[in-house]
């Protein structure tokens, strides 16, 4: 890991605003525990925020702590509801998302789901987006992928500044899609997710949810290779993400301050491990919108 703690780690925030992951047991994060986590990543020198419109309250727990000096990537999902005048729509939530935030600009807007550029409103969201990016109020825009494959539909017509995709030690499907690689040549802003599969790659085998009993197989050997190595699950998923310099940035949720410094003194070591392939193409486990629990 040769990039500093600032370029490399963003502190993803569902958890401030929502009771978030397979693993989290104590719920939403208090507004006084997300203030101290907030605060400890700034001062270790992270310099990213990444949220979302509909993680419950959390723009609005961001903007009580104070996040103007901060590069915030928010997100924009498709309402259920006809919307007369796109444009006008878009433009009140990222407006709404400023005044939540407490911010006069951000980072880079991200729309949340590949429906939105699939509709036939697709157009009429980017152009709204590149509107805005014109006017400064938005450096970069983009768009949020759940599978590699999206990116062979709307590549060409809607050219990315900025791309989160899950990536971890069982999805590889970005590497092997040959999209992580393409998306690097072109300077496009790698986004990693999901690095821990929405935390189920660091729960022990009696914690596992009844769910995940179908890969016993592949999370025990997960397990097995964890101590062979004598390596934490989360020291290996940290590693897994952050060794690829074409990985511009990984996105990391907690929930505590004590989580988070463990995850930053993980990153700043050294580690050098030959990893065996735990890939599983099974949509059932590695989308975790699919998991039923």
């Amino acid at each position: 890991m040769n990039r500093s703690i600032s370029s490399k780690i963003s502190l993803g925030t569902a958890q401030l605003g929502l009771p978030y992951g397979v693993a989290n047991q104590g719920g939403q994060v208090s507004l006084i525990k997300s203030k101290d986590i907030v605060n400890l990543a700034r001062r270790s020198g992270i310099d990213k925020i990444d949220t979302a419109i509909t993680y419950g309250n959390c723009e609005e727990v961001l903007g009580k702590i104070g996040v103007a000096n901060w590069n915030i990537i928010t997100k924009i999902s498709e309402e259920k509801i006809e919307i007369d005048d796109i444009n006008i729509w878009m433009k009140q939530q990222i407006e709404g998302a400023l005044d939540r935030l407490g911010v006069l600009r951000l980072y880079a807007v991200m729309l949340h789901s590949r429906s939105m550029l699939s509709s036939d409103n697709g157009i009429k969201y980017w152009n709204t987006l590149e509107e805005l990016k014109d006017k400064g109020v938005i450096e970069k825009i983009g768009y949020s992928i759940y599978d590699p494959s999206e990116l062979d539909s709307h590549y060409n017509n809607y050219h990315p500044d900025i791309i989160q995709a899950p990536y971890n030690v069982i999805d590889n499907r970005l590497e092997a899609s040959g999209w992580l690689q393409k998306l690097s040549d072109d300077s496009v802003e790698i986004h990693a997710r999901s690095i821990f599969l929405q935390g189920l790659l660091l729960m022990r085998q009696d914690q596992r949810p009844a769910y995940f009993k179908k890969w016993d197989k592949l999370l025990c050997n997960w397990d097995s290779w964890l101590v062979s190595e004598n390596l934490t699950a989360l020291e290996a998923s940290l590693w897994f993400a952050l060794k690829d310099n074409r990985i511009t940035n990984v996105v990391v949720g907690v929930d505590s301050e004590e989580q988070l410094q463990e995850i930053i003194d993980i990153s700043e070591k050294k580690l050098e491990v030959k990893l065996p392939d735990f890939t599983s193409l099974d949509i059932k486990l590695i989308n975790p919108s699919e998991w039923v629990l």
